[in-house]
């Protein structure tokens, strides 16, 4: 699968990105955002996702890199909530801060999005941003996605805690959104 958007497209994980992912994943600025700052992998941990990465089962964890050009600026994905593969739960992150606020998130969600209601067939997609993260948040409710609950998500070995979001978006408002 590769998308194409006017500015990013989406495609599948390659083994050369995961040096990348790893520095993402390793980035202060970029982790804070998702309050996951404890959270520090090595490229052995990463590359052990690879095999999974590579050839997810319908209900794995489905990871694609955001291009701008040539260039790797981001990842995005998707899981499937439930065996009926009718509710998918998204994540993005775009790994370059210098090029946070500039719409290439929404339009690499928009690509994602498309894809799952008109290629999937998925029939509602749910995210989780924190409460904090009002960059994320915008980015969502851009895409037509409506607040659904608040709750507290305490802390872990890998994220700081918080107050959690639960966003979701049904086929049919995304079709009025798209328009």
């Amino acid at each position: 699968m590769i998308l194409k958007g006017p500015r990013v497209s989406i495609r599948p994980v390659e083994w050369k990105d995961l040096s990348t992912i790893c520095s993402w994943w390793n980035d202060p600025i970029v982790m804070r955002e998702v309050r996951a700052e404890k959270f520090k992998p090595t490229l052995e941990q990463i590359q052990q996702s690879w095999p999974t990465w590579r050839d997810p089962s319908p209900y794995e964890y489905h990871e694609f890199i955001i291009c701008l050009g040539g260039k790797s600026v981001g990842e995005i994905g998707y899981v499937f909530e439930s065996i009926d593969q009718e509710t998918a739960s998204v994540d993005i992150k775009i790994g370059d801060s210098s090029l946070w606020g500039q719409g290439l998130g929404t339009e690499a969600m928009m690509l994602l999005i498309a894809y799952l209601f008109n290629h999937v067939k998925a029939c509602r997609i749910t995210a989780q941003p924190g409460d904090w993260n009002k960059r994320s948040m915008r980015l969502f409710e851009k895409c037509g996605f409506i607040e659904t609950k608040r709750e507290w998500v305490p802390a872990s070995d890998v994220f700081d805690g918080g107050i959690g979001v639960t966003m979701a978006l049904v086929r049919e408002h995304f079709n009025t959104v798209a328009k």
